[in-house]
């Protein structure tokens, strides 16, 4: 599967965050189970009473002209995803990289908002322009807009 445009970005981000990179892919399934991988696989040692961290992560940029197509698509992904981590009994979490800006605006529509929080995605926000994981997002908290 061909990498996303900012695939070594978000690497490059979760480095100097602190994080290992042990997956790059994360293999799920097998090609005949379905071929399923995300971007990355990555660890990270939080304090020794927490034991260690795992994540997925699966790297978006969002390039065509409709966001809500582009989301609609890595939504699918990303259900798809946790499926096959928890057939694999595989404690990562999983997280949907997405540009920061990109974010700002996919979150303006109430649509995407609705989604994010029944799926509960999971978001890593990252700035592409210096290679920075920018926030963790575990469980929005938008503000009802009438």
């Amino acid at each position: 599967m061909a990498k996303d445009i900012y695939h070594e970005h978000v690497k490059a981000a979760l480095i100097k965050d602190g994080w290992t990179i042990t997956h790059d892919p994360l293999r799920l399934l097998s090609k005949a189970e379905g071929g399923l991988e995300t971007d990355l696989g990555a660890e990270k040692i939080i304090i020794a009473e927490k034991g260690l961290t795992k994540v997925a992560v699966e790297v978006k940029s969002f390039l065509q002209p409709s966001l809500i197509n582009e989301f609609n698509k890595a939504t699918g992904q990303y259900v798809s995803y946790e499926e096959a981590l928890e057939m694999l009994n595989d404690d990562r979490i999983l997280y949907l990289a997405i540009p920061d800006e990109i974010y700002t605006k996919l979150v303006s529509k109430i649509i995407t908002q609705r989604v994010i929080k029944r799926l509960k995605i999971k978001i890593l926000l990252f700035n592409p322009e210096i290679k920075t994981v920018v926030s963790w997002i575990e469980s929005p908290d938008f503000k009802k807009t009438s």
